[in-house]
């Protein structure tokens, strides 16, 4: 099996394989996995010999190919995975939309961060390790006496992979449990408090450090070439930004008869950690200041109004519908392929309301659904209202269009959550209730602020 294994992973190793090396993987593939069930016949084989004599053993052979690691079923981790995310969608444990989140993660970044990804599916998506969980939390202390055997062994399975990302990581992430996958904010990401498109919308990256590095350029120029005549020098100029990842918090107080049904229990520990991490984010990405949160779309571009990220309207302290041809003509054509627009409620339906010289709806496809705007997708975005800077002469960012894919969300997966035990009143007595901590770390920020316009309406204080 060593042998086949180092075969394997030197062809996995080649940039191109022909035809005849795939015929070799997929052979020694299979041989491998008719070594493993011989291997694991074996081991049964052994377990019953020391269970007749009253001993026991928990040995087990544990191996895998380096491209695809197998499990005792024969099948690989991702297709487990896959099948688990499967399951939970058609139970309703899981929104299609969180399924299309952690199928991402498991088929993006180099191998190790994919394999981790597949790991933490299979460990914080099991039934037995939310069942385990529920316990837990409805008694802390004694909580995982009542577990089973499965329960127990998918708890220990998880904080395995939790001990993985922590030596992983650059910083120690040690105290509390990782959350169940059906209840990961970074994967549900729904709420009713707020509406925000930038998570559907935007660049989605995961890390497990604390930042993300990146690489982005303005781009190579190309020129026409006559016979034999030297190139000019393209050569790009690329920068290298780095989004930091900040923990944000939530406490949610849940009564000790939620915590006894442990079906409920979960179901509303979701809904309440969902929506306040939601808002939160939500907020954050609009208009985050970049000390101590993400910082926000909006923030980067006012910032960044050097580089003409900012439209100023046709008639001063007014929103007409010249001003939002004239904020889709802003932007450079190159991002115009990808670009959709972004506006709080309040703006879409002054837009509405746009009317010809002959009383036509100026924009009939904002009725559409899904609403579109000059030809380009629209969503709303309720975090946009507000000011960046109140206290002087209030600044309207009323449209926001461009490429989203240059405004990055990072998540670090894998949030925690710490159990309360008890929590007291103002007098110091308990009131019948525990609590859940739970705590994420994202960030976000642009990282071409060319590929954005801003439509800025200053209006007088």
């Amino acid at each position: 099996m060593e042998e086949i294994q180092t075969r394997m992973e030197d062809l996995a190793g080649k940039h191109r394989r022909s035809t005849a090396d795939e015929s070799e993987f997929d052979e020694l593939r299979t041989e491998f996995d008719d070594l493993k069930k011989h291997v694991d016949k074996l081991d049964r084989t052994t377990e019953l010999a020391r269970a007749s004599r009253g001993g026991s053993s928990r040995f087990r052979v544990e191996a895998g190919s380096p491209r695809d690691e197998h499990q005792a079923d024969g099948h690989s981790l991702r297709d487990n995975a896959m099948r688990l995310l499967d399951g939970a969608v058609r139970n309703n444990r899981l929104p299609a939309h969180g399924a299309e989140v952690v199928e991402g993660l498991m088929h993006t970044g180099p191998q190790s961060a994919q394999t981790w990804a597949q790991r933490y599916t299979l460990a914080a998506g099991s039934e037995h390790y939310e069942r385990a969980f529920a316990k837990k939390f409805a008694d802390p202390d004694t909580g995982h006496l009542l577990w089973t055997n499965e329960e127990a062994e998918a708890w220990r399975t998880v904080a395995t992979v939790a001990a993985e990302e922590r030596a992983m990581s650059t910083t120690d992430s040690a105290g509390g449990y990782l959350s169940p996958l059906v209840i990961e904010p970074s994967i549900l990401l729904t709420s009713s408090g707020s509406i925000s498109p930038l998570r559907q919308i935007s660049r989605n990256v995961t890390t497990i450090s604390d930042a993300w590095q990146g690489v982005t350029s303005a781009g190579v120029t190309a020129e026409w070439l006559a016979e034999a005549n030297q190139a000019a020098d393209a050569s790009p100029t690329v920068a290298q930004p780095s989004i930091p990842v900040w923990k944000a918090g939530a406490f949610v107080p849940y009564s000790y008869e939620i915590g006894d049904d442990a079906t409920n229990f979960m179901v509303e520990l979701a809904k309440l950690l969902v929506d306040s991490y939601d808002q939160l984010t939500a907020t954050a990405f609009a208009t985050g200041s970049g000390s101590g949160q993400p910082t926000g779309l909006i923030t980067k571009l006012v910032a960044s109004s050097g580089t003409v990220s900012l439209v100023a309207p046709a008639v001063a302290e007014s929103f007409t519908a010249a001003d939002i041809y004239a904020t889709q003509l802003a932007l450079p054509p190159r991002f115009q392929a990808r670009a959709s627009w972004n506006a709080a409620l309040g703006t879409i339906q002054a837009a509405r309301q746009f009317e010809s010289t002959n009383g036509a709806i100026r924009f009939p496809e904002m009725a559409a659904n899904p609403p579109q705007l000059l030809g380009r997708p629209l969503y709303e975005n309720s975090a946009m209202d507000g000011s960046i800077n109140p206290a002087a002469s209030e600044n309207n960012y009323s449209l926001c269009y461009g490429d989203f894919s240059h405004f990055v969300i990072v998540s670090r997966i894998g949030s925690r959550i710490e159990p309360i035990q008890n929590l007291v009143g103002a007098n110091h007595r308990p009131t019948g209730q525990r609590g859940a901590f739970l705590w994420a770390r994202v960030g976000s920020d642009v990282v071409v602020p060319q590929a954005f316009r801003l439509l800025s309406i200053p209006t007088t204080a």
